[in-house]
């Protein structure tokens, strides 16, 4: 990668939560247009999207889902 996007990187890493939620909105916006070979797929993304705007979706921390991950290998 180049020094410019890994500058770039770094800065938006350093901003506070809810600017790089906003960010991340911004660059799914500016690509979401682009990727509508998968319509099928970007379209469970939205509704799941909605599940948890609603509230009634559920999420699981990294160490929940990497624990499950773990039983269901027989780790």
């Amino acid at each position: 990668m180049s020094t410019n996007f890994d500058s770039v990187s770094a800065d938006a890493m350093s901003l506070p939560p809810d600017l790089r939620f906003v960010l991340a909105q911004r660059l799914w916006e500016s690509v979401e247009g682009d990727l509508d070979g998968d319509a099928e797929l970007f379209a469970e993304f939205e509704r799941r999207c909605a599940e948890l705007d609603s509230g009634i979706g559920q999420t699981h921390s990294h160490e929940e889902v990497m624990r499950e991950a773990g039983k269901a290998a027989g780790e």
